[in-house]
């Protein structure tokens, strides 16, 4: 972890909050960067931004949205029975593993093809 000090510098009068020089001379705004943090940023910058991580982040929009949608409209799910955290959590399992095991059995029986992703289209 590299770290930097204000000291010498011209501005850290206007920097430090309450600083005077002749009772602390010695106090410093220390900053401090965590280069395995900046490297971890960069290296998920690049995964979402390449071929890959476009398609990825372009599936789950199109996942997440469409399941909550379903459950609302199409199975007029608007309502938990139940109010606390704990027995909400398990009604909602309950539905989630049902509505799972729908969908597997659509997909089973060829009522549902699976997904896979966007074709890159060739330049004529």
């Amino acid at each position: 972890m590299a770290v930097r000090t204000c000291s010498g510098c011209g501005h850290k009068s206007k920097c430090l909050y309450k600083y005077d020089a002749r009772k602390n001379p010695d106090r410093n705004k220390v900053m401090k960067i965590n280069e395995r943090w900046e490297e971890l940023k960069k290296e998920s910058n690049r995964n979402i931004q390449s071929g890959e991580g476009i398609r990825k982040r372009q599936i789950r929009s199109i996942q997440t949205e469409g399941h909550f949608g379903d459950i609302k409209e199409n199975e007029n799910f608007r309502r938990f029975h139940y109010r606390s955290r704990e027995k909400v959590y398990k009604e909602f399992m309950l539905y989630a593993i049902g509505r799972n095991i729908m969908k597997y059995h659509r997909f089973m029986h060829d009522e549902i093809e699976r997904y896979e992703g966007k074709k890159e289209q060739e330049a004529v």
